[in-house]
Protein backbone atom coordinates (compact mmCIF):
# COMPACT_ATOMS: atom_id res chain seq x y z
CA UNK A 1 0.00 0.00 0.00
CA UNK A 2 1.06 3.48 -0.63
CA UNK A 3 2.95 5.50 1.97
CA UNK A 4 2.76 9.07 2.82
CA UNK A 5 5.48 11.35 4.44
CA UNK A 6 4.95 15.06 6.24
CA UNK A 7 7.64 17.77 7.66
CA UNK A 8 6.05 20.53 9.26
CA UNK A 9 8.10 23.42 10.84
CA UNK A 10 7.64 26.74 11.80
CA UNK A 11 10.15 28.03 9.39
CA UNK A 12 11.17 26.97 6.27
CA UNK A 13 12.59 23.55 5.90
CA UNK A 14 14.66 21.41 3.22
CA UNK A 15 14.87 17.73 3.93
CA UNK A 16 18.13 16.03 2.48
CA UNK A 17 18.09 13.85 4.80
CA UNK A 18 14.33 12.20 5.81
CA UNK A 19 13.04 12.28 1.95
CA UNK A 20 15.59 9.87 0.91
CA UNK A 21 15.27 7.64 3.79
CA UNK A 22 11.64 7.61 3.47
CA UNK A 23 12.00 6.64 -0.76
CA UNK A 24 14.32 3.78 0.06
CA UNK A 25 12.48 2.18 3.45
CA UNK A 26 9.34 2.88 0.97
CA UNK A 27 10.94 1.13 -2.16
CA UNK A 28 7.75 -1.65 -1.84
CA UNK A 29 5.86 0.75 -3.82
CA UNK A 30 6.74 1.27 -7.08
CA UNK A 31 4.03 3.25 -9.44
CA UNK A 32 5.52 6.88 -8.82
CA UNK A 33 6.01 9.63 -6.53
CA UNK A 34 4.88 12.93 -5.55
CA UNK A 35 6.36 15.96 -3.69
CA UNK A 36 4.19 19.14 -2.61
CA UNK A 37 5.26 21.94 -1.34
CA UNK A 38 4.78 25.84 -0.99
CA UNK A 39 6.41 29.02 -1.94
CA UNK A 40 4.51 32.48 -0.04
CA UNK A 41 1.61 29.76 0.31
CA UNK A 42 1.49 29.20 -3.35
CA UNK A 43 0.91 24.96 -3.45
CA UNK A 44 4.14 23.32 -5.92
CA UNK A 45 3.96 20.03 -7.22
CA UNK A 46 6.58 17.22 -8.79
CA UNK A 47 5.62 14.15 -9.83
CA UNK A 48 6.90 11.07 -11.85
CA UNK A 49 5.71 7.57 -12.87
CA UNK A 50 8.81 6.24 -12.20
CA UNK A 51 10.31 4.58 -8.82
CA UNK A 52 11.25 6.51 -6.15
CA UNK A 53 14.53 4.07 -6.10
CA UNK A 54 15.30 1.59 -8.00
CA UNK A 55 18.71 -0.72 -7.92
CA UNK A 56 19.94 1.08 -4.91
CA UNK A 57 19.83 4.78 -6.21
CA UNK A 58 17.35 7.33 -5.54
CA UNK A 59 15.61 8.73 -8.28
CA UNK A 60 17.32 12.09 -9.65
CA UNK A 61 14.75 14.38 -9.69
CA UNK A 62 13.71 13.07 -5.99
CA UNK A 63 16.92 13.47 -4.67
CA UNK A 64 17.19 17.13 -6.06
CA UNK A 65 14.11 17.74 -4.92
CA UNK A 66 14.86 16.80 -1.47
CA UNK A 67 17.88 19.30 -1.21
CA UNK A 68 16.11 22.45 -3.00
CA UNK A 69 12.82 22.15 -1.39
CA UNK A 70 12.37 24.78 1.23
CA UNK A 71 8.77 24.79 2.57
CA UNK A 72 7.00 25.04 6.18
CA UNK A 73 4.93 22.22 5.30
CA UNK A 74 6.57 19.49 2.37
CA UNK A 75 4.33 16.30 1.81
CA UNK A 76 6.06 13.36 -0.27
CA UNK A 77 3.71 10.36 -1.57
CA UNK A 78 4.84 6.81 -2.72
CA UNK A 79 2.22 4.82 -4.84
CA UNK A 80 1.02 1.74 -4.48
CA UNK A 81 -1.22 1.56 -7.76
CA UNK A 82 -4.62 0.25 -6.44
CA UNK A 83 -6.83 2.59 -8.63
CA UNK A 84 -6.15 4.20 -11.88
CA UNK A 85 -3.36 3.47 -14.28
CA UNK A 86 0.46 4.27 -13.73
CA UNK A 87 1.09 7.77 -14.70
CA UNK A 88 2.00 11.33 -13.46
CA UNK A 89 -1.14 12.48 -13.65
CA UNK A 90 -2.36 9.67 -10.45
CA UNK A 91 0.79 10.30 -8.15
CA UNK A 92 -0.14 12.66 -5.37
CA UNK A 93 -0.15 15.00 -4.01
CA UNK A 94 -3.34 16.45 -5.63
CA UNK A 95 -3.90 20.23 -5.45
CA UNK A 96 -7.28 22.31 -4.79
CA UNK A 97 -7.73 25.91 -4.21
CA UNK A 98 -10.76 26.75 -1.61
CA UNK A 99 -11.56 28.77 1.26
CA UNK A 100 -8.77 31.94 0.49
CA UNK A 101 -5.83 29.07 0.01
CA UNK A 102 -4.08 26.22 -2.19
CA UNK A 103 -4.29 23.01 -0.60
CA UNK A 104 -2.18 19.28 -1.39
CA UNK A 105 -3.92 15.99 -0.48
CA UNK A 106 -2.30 13.31 -0.41
CA UNK A 107 -3.96 9.77 0.46
CA UNK A 108 -3.55 5.85 1.42
CA UNK A 109 -6.14 3.44 1.93
CA UNK A 110 -8.81 2.01 -0.01
CA UNK A 111 -12.54 3.71 -0.38
CA UNK A 112 -14.08 2.16 -3.71
CA UNK A 113 -17.16 3.72 -3.31
CA UNK A 114 -16.24 6.95 -2.39
CA UNK A 115 -15.13 7.14 -6.23
CA UNK A 116 -18.96 7.44 -7.34
CA UNK A 117 -18.68 11.00 -5.66
CA UNK A 118 -19.16 13.87 -8.64
CA UNK A 119 -18.27 17.10 -7.20
CA UNK A 120 -20.61 20.04 -8.09
CA UNK A 121 -17.17 22.24 -7.86
CA UNK A 122 -14.21 22.08 -10.18
CA UNK A 123 -12.75 18.36 -10.33
CA UNK A 124 -9.48 16.78 -10.45
CA UNK A 125 -8.69 16.64 -13.96
CA UNK A 126 -7.85 13.37 -15.66
CA UNK A 127 -7.49 11.27 -12.40
CA UNK A 128 -9.71 8.66 -11.87
CA UNK A 129 -9.25 7.00 -8.57
CA UNK A 130 -10.63 7.49 -5.02
CA UNK A 131 -7.85 9.41 -3.64
CA UNK A 132 -8.76 12.32 -6.04
CA UNK A 133 -12.75 11.75 -5.36
CA UNK A 134 -11.82 11.69 -1.62
CA UNK A 135 -9.95 15.39 -1.79
CA UNK A 136 -13.03 16.36 -3.99
CA UNK A 137 -15.32 15.49 -1.41
CA UNK A 138 -13.65 17.24 1.57
CA UNK A 139 -13.01 20.62 -0.37
CA UNK A 140 -16.82 20.60 -1.37
CA UNK A 141 -17.79 19.78 2.21
CA UNK A 142 -15.05 22.40 4.12
CA UNK A 143 -16.67 25.00 2.15
CA UNK A 144 -20.13 24.42 2.96
CA UNK A 145 -18.79 24.39 6.70
CA UNK A 146 -17.11 27.63 6.03
CA UNK A 147 -19.19 29.73 4.27
CA UNK A 148 -21.14 29.80 6.68
CA UNK A 149 -18.03 30.71 9.92
CA UNK A 150 -15.71 32.99 10.60
CA UNK A 151 -12.85 31.62 9.27
CA UNK A 152 -10.54 31.07 12.85
CA UNK A 153 -8.33 28.09 13.70
CA UNK A 154 -10.87 26.29 15.51
CA UNK A 155 -13.94 26.64 12.62
CA UNK A 156 -11.23 25.50 10.68
CA UNK A 157 -11.02 22.20 12.63
CA UNK A 158 -14.49 21.45 13.06
CA UNK A 159 -14.78 21.70 9.35
CA UNK A 160 -12.47 19.48 8.76
CA UNK A 161 -13.79 17.41 11.35
CA UNK A 162 -17.23 17.37 10.70
CA UNK A 163 -16.54 16.88 6.91
CA UNK A 164 -14.21 13.73 7.24
CA UNK A 165 -17.02 12.25 9.58
CA UNK A 166 -19.53 13.32 6.74
CA UNK A 167 -17.38 11.19 4.14
CA UNK A 168 -17.49 8.30 6.44
CA UNK A 169 -20.88 7.99 6.65
CA UNK A 170 -21.31 8.73 3.42
CA UNK A 171 -18.52 6.40 1.39
CA UNK A 172 -17.03 4.05 4.37
CA UNK A 173 -13.74 3.19 3.56
CA UNK A 174 -10.20 2.87 4.62
CA UNK A 175 -8.31 6.39 4.85
CA UNK A 176 -5.07 7.90 5.58
CA UNK A 177 -4.66 11.40 4.38
CA UNK A 178 -2.66 14.66 4.78
CA UNK A 179 -4.62 17.82 3.75
CA UNK A 180 -2.56 21.17 4.00
CA UNK A 181 -3.09 24.75 3.15
CA UNK A 182 1.05 25.38 3.85
CA UNK A 183 0.00 27.68 7.03
CA UNK A 184 -1.60 23.95 9.10
CA UNK A 185 -1.80 20.21 8.47
CA UNK A 186 -4.27 18.00 8.75
CA UNK A 187 -3.33 14.24 9.21
CA UNK A 188 -6.40 11.47 9.31
CA UNK A 189 -6.32 7.94 10.44
CA UNK A 190 -8.88 5.33 10.29
CA UNK A 191 -6.98 2.27 9.29
CA UNK A 192 -2.91 2.72 9.77
CA UNK A 193 -0.77 4.42 12.13
CA UNK A 194 0.92 7.52 11.61
CA UNK A 195 4.66 7.76 12.78
CA UNK A 196 5.47 11.15 14.43
CA UNK A 197 8.59 12.46 15.66
CA UNK A 198 9.42 15.69 16.74
CA UNK A 199 12.85 17.36 16.47
CA UNK A 200 14.85 14.89 15.34
CA UNK A 201 18.88 14.62 16.68
CA UNK A 202 19.69 12.58 13.18
CA UNK A 203 17.49 13.95 10.56
CA UNK A 204 15.56 17.54 10.42
CA UNK A 205 14.14 19.31 12.82
CA UNK A 206 10.53 19.64 12.20
CA UNK A 207 7.79 17.74 12.66
CA UNK A 208 8.02 14.63 10.71
CA UNK A 209 5.18 12.33 10.60
CA UNK A 210 4.93 8.60 8.14
CA UNK A 211 2.86 5.80 7.44
CA UNK A 212 6.16 3.62 7.56
CA UNK A 213 5.84 1.26 10.37
CA UNK A 214 8.75 1.89 12.19
CA UNK A 215 9.59 5.73 11.25
CA UNK A 216 12.75 6.66 9.72
CA UNK A 217 15.35 6.89 11.98
CA UNK A 218 15.89 4.77 15.58
CA UNK A 219 14.71 7.42 17.34
CA UNK A 220 11.72 7.24 19.57
CA UNK A 221 8.97 7.65 17.04
CA UNK A 222 5.19 8.20 18.69
CA UNK A 223 2.71 5.64 17.16
CA UNK A 224 -0.10 7.64 16.50
CA UNK A 225 -3.40 5.19 16.14
CA UNK A 226 -7.06 5.73 16.92
CA UNK A 227 -9.15 4.55 19.86
CA UNK A 228 -10.27 1.14 19.16
CA UNK A 229 -13.69 1.86 19.83
CA UNK A 230 -13.80 5.13 17.35
CA UNK A 231 -14.34 5.47 13.78
CA UNK A 232 -10.38 7.50 13.41
CA UNK A 233 -8.41 10.32 14.46
CA UNK A 234 -8.03 13.93 13.04
CA UNK A 235 -4.80 15.78 13.93
CA UNK A 236 -4.32 19.50 13.31
CA UNK A 237 -0.38 20.68 13.08
CA UNK A 238 0.72 23.75 13.00
CA UNK A 239 4.81 23.84 12.97
CA UNK A 240 5.68 21.55 15.44
CA UNK A 241 2.51 21.25 17.66
CA UNK A 242 -0.58 19.42 17.47
CA UNK A 243 -2.49 21.84 18.49
CA UNK A 244 -5.94 19.64 18.02
CA UNK A 245 -6.40 15.77 18.34
CA UNK A 246 -9.91 14.37 18.01
CA UNK A 247 -11.47 11.14 17.55
CA UNK A 248 -14.25 10.64 15.10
Amino acid sequence: MCDLFALSAGEDYSAPKSLPLFAKQARKNMDGWGIGYFKKYIAFIEKSAEQAYLSGRIHDSFQRLARVVNSRVILCHVRFQTSGPVDECHAHPFTLEFGGHNWLFAHNGKAPTVEDYRTSGSPIEGVESDSARTFEYLRDQMNLHLASQPRILPTLFEACHQSTAQLLKDYPGHYNYLLTNGWVLFAFTNHRRFMLLRRSRKLEGGLLLTTLKRGLSDENWMRVAKSTNRQGLLLMISGTDIIYRESL
